[in-house]
């Protein structure tokens, strides 16, 4: 649908959708009102009839899911080079040309909160290697990334401290 992918064309269906709030503003009352949504989908329906003659509400679904995944997607990288402590000219800039036209949405995914809002302290992502200086109860915490350990592999690591005489049954 080459029609569909036209800069201008999509610049304005983005507008579009931006103006019908119920479709993509989770505390509007009407976004979970099925009968609601359907009414401003059949707009944009319309308007994207403009350009695909053949259109039906699924393709315009489709074709929003599909521009919000990508704007989500460039969000997360954004915000991952943001979390890594990159230096500012080090950020990842999104080449996703419509990314700026698609910021409504990033109050939406909640990604970009603790950036909002930088006068909130940003929650600790990972404990540091050393345990000095913290209170007991941190010390036990394992960092936020760490693998659990499954209850097959304790099972394993005991059977094979027992194997090796290092553990006696309890």
């Amino acid at each position: 649908m080459k029609q569909f992918k036209d800069p201008e064309f999509m610049s304005q269906f983005i507008d579009k959708y931006r103006d019908m709030r119920n479709l993509w503003e989770v505390k509007n009352p009407s976004y979970r009102n099925k009968p609601a949504r359907k009414a401003p989908l059949e707009k944009l329906l319309e308007f994207v009839k403009t350009q695909v003659p053949n259109a039906e509400i699924d393709f315009v679904e489709r074709k929003i899911g599909s521009l919000r995944s990508t704007y989500r997607k460039k969000l997360q990288n954004v915000q991952k080079s943001m979390r890594s402590g990159a230096a500012a000219e080090d950020v990842y800039v999104p080449s996703l040309w419509y990314y700026n036209k698609m910021l409504f949405l990033e109050d939406h995914f909640r990604l970009f909160r603790p950036l909002l809002h930088p006068a909130f302290p940003q929650p600790q992502l990972r404990l540091p290697m050393t345990n000095l200086g913290l209170p007991s109860w941190k010390k036990l915490r394992s960092p936020v990334g760490a693998r659990k350990t499954t209850a097959r592999r304790r099972l394993w690591n005991v059977a094979h401290r027992r194997r090796r005489g290092g553990v006696s049954a309890r």
